[in-house]
Formats: structure tokens, sequence, C-alpha cells
């Protein structure tokens, strides 16, 4: 008979809280490291979309990256709708999503996911 074992849900929770923080500030500085190379395209919007259409894999992975903000933004809705949190919180994720990137608001609402659990345990 296997016995079951119990993990430590807080201290797993914490762990996991910094690490999502670590990967919101890391998903912040990285993209606009790069947009910051060329700030020409940062003013210009039309340049903006030439350049992240200008090749077949520049094309692949910005469609990518605009499919995953859909299902990240999708996400987001229900779990605000699991914790009990306003969904008007949903317009910071897509402000995050859409102004610096998935990969700053995506750990930032799993960050503040494990807050929202570790206060309401």
């Amino acid at each position: 008979m296997l016995k079951s074992t119990t993990v430590p849900v807080k201290r797993s929770l914490s762990s996991m809280k910094y690490l999502y923080l670590l990967l919101t500030i890391i998903g912040a500085i990285v993209p606009w490291f790069w947009l910051l190379q060329e700030p020409t395209v940062l003013v210009s919007p039309t340049l903006f979309l030439q350049r992240a259409f200008e090749n077949n894999v520049a094309a692949a992975l910005t469609n990518d990256l605009l499919i995953s903000e859909a299902v990240c933004f999708c996400f987001v809705w229900m779990g605000l709708k699991r914790l009990k949190v306003s969904r008007w919180w949903i317009i910071l994720y897509i402000g995050l999503g859409l102004g610096v990137g998935l990969s700053c608001a995506l750990p930032f609402f799993l960050y503040r996911q494990e807050q929202i659990l570790e206060q309401n345990s």
C-alpha cells in the first residue's frame, strides 16, 4: 500500500513567489534592453510592425507571441475570477503585456496569484 506524503504548501508557495518576482524583473529588463538598441523603432509603430514581420522567422515569432498574449489574457481573466479579485485588474496585465511584454505580464500575474493565495491561507 502506498503512503501519501504531504508537502509543506507555505514554503513551496513562498519560494515560487520569489521566483516569479525575479522572472518579472528579468522579463521587464531584457526586452527593453534590445528595444533601446534602436530607439527609432519605439517612436514609429509602422517601423516596429515592419521589423516584427520583416522575414519568415520574425513573423513566426511575432505571431507566436501574439497568440501567447491572447492565451495569457484569457488565463489571467479566469485566474482573477478564481481568486475572487476584481476583473478590473486585467487592465494592468494587458498594459504590462502590450507595453513591456508577455515575459513580464505572465510572471507578474503568477507572483500576485501566489501572494493572494498566501494571504488567504
